[in-house]
């Protein structure tokens, strides 16, 4: 029996068209179970959309509900991917609760909150509430710790012998850029050059308190530090106040000197006791320095311990020299230096050689405790500025700074957490790189190709 041609020239129809609807289907149910099973592919050099094996720790401790509402503005990008950011917290600990807010749509939640700005979090567990200003994973895992902790402890700074102000002048401002696409605000903070309000704002953001301690009141005020910093003191202590620093730090006390070349500090005697010495006359390393300026040691290479792992170029603009005392170091005490010179560092009236510019030191005390908290511990660096306002965001001198304090408050979780912006491919070295840089490239290379071909020629010749 002759099949009707019109069933026939369906029924082809119809297997031409069975591949076509059998692959749609499949990337249907292709894109349906990876709606709900796989997650986000980061492909940025800095990895700016996936948190670090760090936060990921940090959010899987929290044991207690958080709430956690961020502020932010909509039109903005940065704002949105730090939503995103704050999700995957939420993914990693369901007890992470997440939810935006655009004040311009909500403001009477934003104003109830206290918040003024986008760009803000409140995070909430129990009874207690904090609010954090800024959006990167640092300031959000920082915050979870600090949320999860009963108390913070406290950082202080010594004021009244010419140190660096803790409290530097600041300006706060908003520049708006309309463009077609959207609109984008940024927040300005513009610093007094000399001064630690940077410093201040990074260990805040870490988790720690922070306050000054004036001239005259350091033994009142030193039960309640639990590291102390005087920052480029040039003026000298006096007799009472370096005694009772002495004897706290002694005590199990953790303290944190950043000197000056050629100032009076009036704490030889501290430094004695640690087996360090600062000779006259500032450094000047020709091998290891930063830009053009042999006056400003750079250390890209550093001792390795947990401090300083990780850590990118730094640099000491008008640094000291320390000596350890090496074989003549007190009965007890233990220096490790953590940053140094090139070998042809040298000092006004001194050999050249390589010199200490941070060194950590540690006492045996019989008081110690078995996690080593009670131990008298001193990190000296032979040079303030690197951590005032001026220098603390250039490579990695910040990062120095906050790691040498968290390192002193035995706050080892925060040590590696860092902050992680969209990449910049400026690359910044010594003096000894760009050397090494411009003979490899500029005359090596092009020197191998010419006896490379001049051989060849030989040869078929």
């Amino acid at each position: 029996m002759n099949a009707n041609p019109r069933v026939l020239r369906a029924g082809r129809r119809l297997l031409l068209w069975l591949p076509v609807l059998a692959v749609a289907a499949l990337l249907l149910a292709l894109n349906l179970w990876a709606s709900r099973h796989l997650g986000r592919l980061d492909l940025t050099a800095q990895r700016l959309y996936s948190l670090s094996p760090e936060s990921v720790e940090v959010a899987r401790q929290i044991k207690q509900p958080v709430d956690v509402t961020w502020f932010y503005d909509l039109r903005n990008k940065s704002m949105v991917d730090a939503l995103e950011l704050l999700r995957q917290y939420e993914h990693t600990n369901p007890l992470i609760r997440v939810r935006g807010v655009d004040p311009a749509l909500r403001p009477a939640e934003a104003r109830e909150a206290g918040i003024q700005f986008a760009g803000s979090a409140v995070l909430a567990a129990d009874a207690r509430k904090m609010t954090i200003n800024g959006g990167t994973e640092t300031d959000f895992t920082n915050a979870l710790i600090r949320i999860s902790q009963r108390g913070a402890q406290t950082v202080c700074f010594t004021q009244g012998h010419r140190e660096a102000m803790l409290d530097s002048l600041t300006s706060l401002d908003d520049l708006e850029d309309h463009g077609d696409d959207e609109n984008l605000v940024a927040r300005v903070e513009v610093h007094e050059q000399h001064g630690m309000a940077m410093a201040r704002n990074a260990l805040q953001t870490l988790g720690f308190a922070t306050r000054g301690i004036n001239a005259g009141s350091l033994a009142q005020a030193l039960p309640s530090c639990a590291v102390v910093v005087a920052a480029g003191p040039r003026t000298p202590f006096g007799g009472d106040d370096a005694d009772a620093l002495r004897r706290w730090t002694a005590g199990g006390g953790k303290t944190l000197l950043l000197l000056e070349p050629d100032t009076r500090h009036g704490l030889d005697a501290l430094l004695a006791d640690f087996g360090i010495a600062r000779p006259m006359g500032a450094l000047l390393d020709p091998g290891s320095h930063y830009r053009n300026d042999p006056g400003s040691p750079a250390v890209s290479d550093y001792t390795r311990h947990k401090m300083t792992r990780g850590l990118p170029l730094s640099f000491f603009p008008g640094a000291a020299g320390l000596e350890p005392a090496g074989d003549a170091l007190p009965q007890g005490v233990t220096v490790t230096p953590l940053a140094q010179t090139s070998a042809q560092a040298q000092l006004p009236g001194q050999q050249v050689g390589r010199y200490t510019l941070m060194a950590l030191a540690t006492r045996n005390a019989q008081a110690a405790s078995a996690d080593g908290s009670a131990r008298p511990t001193l990190l000296v660096a032979g040079d303030s500025d690197f951590a005032t306002n001026r220098h603390f965001a250039t490579l990695g001198n910040g990062a120095l700074f906050t790691s040498a304090v968290t390192l002193l408050a035995g706050e080892d979780a925060l040590l590696t957490i860092r902050p992680r912006h969209y990449e910049n491919r400026r690359v910044e070295l010594t003096n000894r790189q760009m050397r090494t840089v411009f003979w490899t490239s500029t005359v090596a290379l092009p020197l191998l190709a010419l006896m490379t071909g001049l051989l060849l020629w030989w040869r078929r010749r």
